[in-house]
């Protein structure tokens, strides 16, 4: 009761913006969780193929997103509050972004018939993503700005709300259906996020009582059109797999693949959130010339990722078990792989952070494109050989390249800003990535015996217990004020 009361005081005398951040990380996590909870539902009463099709719809939609909306809520967005009136620059924003959307839109009826055929999408879902491409710029905007101002309260609510609506929307589409149960969740989830970004869309325009601004369109164009190749391939390299898993081998595969991916993007939540409460760490500590502790809480940080890691690589036959079922139980060999790119992702990040400290982003549009082409290349030659496991493997191999051009990059930004090789140790760094990849091979070895890889999980929670004082203080120094 004493720990619990300590909690609570230090969090009434927390500043505003301290408050913020902790609820922000918990919209993240609301949303991601709600999506992971609802799986073992969907996985049992959708057939293995209609699971592909929510799949593959989210995936079209995520690229076909990025084209209509130009990711206009991103950095251009709040760098631009900066700039301008609130009001006016949100609507605005969202007048470009409907331009764009009603360009995109045009251009999917027009060629419908091949987008249906490349897709494997039906064409009613394709019209709804349609409607979606115009109103979710005015949701997304809105939930940007509440960031920037620190306003938590009602980004929690909108969180809460379109999570739930969203979710029993699709639910009650699959039991009320009684075919094309894949084809009636896409469309009726999507139909409860429209619902509820609608209002926002509206209320922008309200508001800010402008559609074009010659200024405010040049400013957002000349930001974000340099950077869209950067995030087309990152999206690309995120989500080319579940999209080319459709064209060679089906939707029932694409099911296979995502339930073992969703198994990832929860940890991924949790890892973001690390980076980004360490980012602002980092360079205060950069600015301090603290290099030695960057470097020891970085390393201590990343054997606590690899440790959550191997717990999860161990636990794959029981969470895909859970998630998916038997009739998902040979995504247990798509684990280790996505878990693995989850790590080099954290990695990444800690060397990109440096890279940004000194204002050297350029490199990042070199390293994303070449990335993303290498993904698609070896999923070509892959998939046809050796089927969906195979874009675990290339995915793996990408992030690891990726990895390894982001540290080269850093140490030659570390070399001319400050003179030295690295802040991190690479040897430090390579033999945890050589302790984890012994790990996961071990982990994926003894999936057919349970008692060995619970004895395994008992030996790291222990360390975990031992350890749990400088896990802790860890923990405090990444989110200092």
């Amino acid at each position: 009761m004493n720990k619990i009361k300590n909690l609570i005081h230090k969090y009434k005398t927390m500043n505003y913006q301290a408050k913020a951040g902790i609820w922000f990380v918990f919209c993240s996590f609301l949303q991601k969780g709600i999506s992971f909870i609802t799986i073992p539902i969907f996985t049992r009463i959708l057939s293995t193929e209609d699971y592909g099709i929510t799949n593959l719809f989210a995936t079209w939609s995520s690229l076909l997103v990025l084209f209509a909306t130009l990711n206009l809520s991103g950095g251009v967005y709040s760098r631009g509050l900066l700039e301008f009136n609130h009001k006016k620059y949100t609507s605005a924003v969202q007048g470009l972004a409907t331009l764009c959307s009603l360009i995109v839109t045009i251009l999917v009826l027009v060629f419908q018939d091949y987008l249906t055929q490349i897709s494997g999408l039906p064409a009613p879902a394709i019209y709804v993503m349609c409607v979606y491409f115009f109103v979710i710029a005015g949701i997304n905007l809105w939930t940007v700005k509440q960031r920037f101002i620190y306003k938590y309260k009602a980004l929690i609510i909108v969180t809460i709300i379109n999570s739930i609506i969203s979710t029993i929307f699709g639910l009650l589409a699959v039991l009320l259906s009684s075919s094309d149960k894949g084809e009636a969740k896409v469309i009726w989830s999507t139909v409860g996020i429209i619902m509820v970004a609608l209002p926002f869309y509206i209320y922008n325009f309200a508001k800010g009582k402008t559609f074009f601004d010659k200024k405010m369109w040049k400013y957002s164009l000349s930001f974000n059109l340099p950077l869209l190749p950067h995030y087309l391939s990152n999206l690309i390299l995120h989500q080319s797999d579940r999209i080319m898993i459709g064209w060679f081998t089906g939707a029932a595969d694409v099911a296979l693949y995502s339930v073992a991916y969703s198994v990832s993007s929860i940890v991924k939540v949790l890892t973001d959130a690390i980076g980004q409460a360490m980012m602002p760490w980092r360079y205060q500590n950069m600015k301090k010339k603290n290099y030695q502790l960057i470097n020891k809480v970085s390393i201590s940080l990343l054997v606590c990722v690899a440790a959550v890691v191997a717990v999860v690589n161990l636990l794959a036959p029981e969470i895909i078990r859970i998630f998916g079922g038997e009739a998902y139980m040979e995504a247990i060999w798509v684990v280790p792989p996505i878990m693995l790119s989850v790590f080099f992702i954290f990695i990444y990040g800690m060397f990109a952070h440096i890279e940004f400290y000194f204002l050297k982003t350029k490199f990042m549009m070199v390293a994303s494109i070449i990335s993303a082409a290498l993904n698609i290349l070896l999923n070509y030659i892959f998939i046809q050989q050796f089927g969906y496991v195979a874009c675990a493997y290339t995915s793996l191999f990408c992030y690891m390249v990726y990895t390894f051009f982001h540290y080269v990059y850093m140490c030659i930004v570390c070399k001319k800003e400050i003179g030295i090789t690295s802040i991190y140790n690479a040897k430090s760094i390579i033999s945890i990535i050589i302790a984890t990849f012994a790990v996961t091979a071990l982990s994926a070895a003894l999936y057919d015996f349970a008692i060995p890889r619970f004895a395994l999980i008992a030996i790291v929670l222990i360390v975990a217990i031992i350890k749990r004082k400088t896990i802790k203080s860890l923990i405090k120094t990444g989110f200092k004020k």
